[in-house]
């Protein structure tokens, strides 16, 4: 895409339709790849983390949290489920019912928390992402308004350096004509 069709897909505000989250996600992290933060900025540490599902049948309450001690705690509707969590190898490794996954950080600010499974779970018929959102800001929002609200983030930036690149030539033309 060229930059001129970044400006105008800015300025225009729109958002493809999506027949999945994954390929929202997918289409989104083209654009804010470049304003995610990493594991190493700790925003998901502490967090309680509503994980986020196309699926019209998902209509549980998981909530993720990081706690700084290591423990990994799934809450399900309140039932609390235990494990542990250890950034290592380059990502994050969860160990939870008897299970031990690898995950590389997608997107992370202080709302949004993408996580993709290591390996291409599509083949085996799995999500391809973990989507997760600050249960505070994220309640009541569907997967698509959620993509947009995170798109946002993208596009006030753009229009931020769309703005700062008028000011400049703006800047620059007047000097060239204060000399002339």
């Amino acid at each position: 895409m060229s930059i001129w069709n970044n400006i105008i897909s800015t300025i225009n505000g729109e958002l493809p339709e999506f027949q999945t989250l994954d390929e929202g996600i997918d289409y989104t992290m083209t654009h804010l790849g470049t304003y995610s933060k990493g594991l190493n900025d700790e925003y998901y540490v502490d967090n309680r983390w509503l994980e986020v599902r196309d699926d019209v049948n998902f209509q549980e309450h998981i909530l993720h949290v990081f706690q700084e001690d290591g423990t990994y705690l799934r809450i399900l509707e309140g039932d609390i489920n235990s494990g542990t969590w250890e950034e290592n190898v380059g990502g994050l490794i969860v160990k939870y019912a008897d299970k031990h996954e690898l995950y590389e950080c997608i997107f992370l600010n202080e709302d949004f928390f993408i996580l993709q499974k290591h390996g291409d779970q599509s083949i085996r018929g799995q999500r391809k992402y973990f989507f997760m959102v600050r249960e505070g800001f994220g309640r009541g929002y569907d997967w698509t308004e959620l993509l947009e609200l995170m798109f946002k983030v993208y596009r006030s930036n753009m229009l931020y350096f769309i703005f700062l690149i008028f000011v400049v030539l703006a800047v620059v033309i007047s000097l060239v004509f204060s000399f002339a």
